[in-house]
This record gives C-alpha cells, structure tokens and sequence, in this order.
C-alpha cells in the first residue's frame, strides 16, 4: 500500500512543477511583451527593477 501513496506523491510533485514551470514562462512572456527585451537588448548585464505603475505613465509621456 505505501508503494501506491509513494507513487501518488511522486505524481502529484511531478505536475506542481509543470505547473510552476507554465506560470514562470506565462510571467517571463509578459515582461518581454512589456518592454523588458528591449532593456536587455541595450544593456544585458545590468540588474532590472520593476516599473511601478506611476513610473510607467511618467515614461509613457516623457519626452527622453
């Protein structure tokens, strides 16, 4: 009988990570879509902080 709940177990650890898996790639295809690819394209190797809403309408009408 252990055997099965073992295999149960095992089972339902196997689809929480491909659970987690598809929501990381849906949140990572969001911020692509978002403008991140742009940033990293002009500088890879420099650390990303996340835009508040405020920040992001200030940029959507800046002029810079």
């Amino acid at each position: 009988m252990s055997r099965i709940g073992t295999l149960k177990s095992e089972e339902l650890k196997m689809r929480q990570d491909v659970v987690a898996t598809e929501i990381k790639k849906e949140i990572f295809i969001t911020q692509i879509k978002n403008g991140l690819g742009d940033e990293i394209l002009k500088e890879p190797n420099k650390e990303r902080k996340r835009l508040t809403f405020w920040q992001k309408i200030k940029k959507m009408f800046s002029y810079e």
